[in-house]
């Protein structure tokens, strides 16, 4: 094995492992504050959550690990869908939340113009004022 074989498998094994980290976490939520902070962040009340367990998704899914939520007095459960990133990196940062910008601007009351931004950056919208640059695709003067 070369040693961009051998890093590229460490890299894996090491993405792994944090899934395994963050479902252990997930999964001992009353006792774990980290775990409590991500549901909060989610949108969770700590309080009113009865059960939380998290699972490993296999196979090809964008989706690594499941975390449900069943809330107290409710007959619903909540499915959150993480995907989990190793840092690669000094500069580096776990990812663990892909969503559509809509569902961040609902969560954090972005305003439009931010939005809008996003969608630009992101490529959801195309620039509509392509004139004077050099290359289309970069929209940033």
């Amino acid at each position: 094995m070369n040693e961009k074989e051998l890093f590229g498998s460490e890299t894996a094994k090491g993405g792994f492992r944090n899934e395994d980290d963050v479902i252990a976490k997930f999964n001992d939520w009353k006792k774990d504050k980290v775990a409590q902070e991500w549901l909060v962040t989610m949108g969770y009340v700590i309080k009113e959550i009865e059960y939380v367990k998290a699972v490993k998704i296999g196979g090809n899914y964008k989706t690594d690990v499941q975390v449900q939520v069943t809330i107290k007095l409710k007959e619903a459960i909540d499915c959150e869908n993480l995907s989990v990133k190793l840092v690669s990196n000094s500069q580096g940062f776990n990812q663990i939340d892909k969503r559509e910008i809509e569902k961040y601007v609902e969560m954090w009351k972005i305003p439009n113009d931010i939005e809008e931004i996003l969608k630009l950056f992101t490529g959801k919208t195309k620039p509509t004022n392509t004139s004077g640059l050099k290359d289309p695709k970069n929209f940033i003067k």
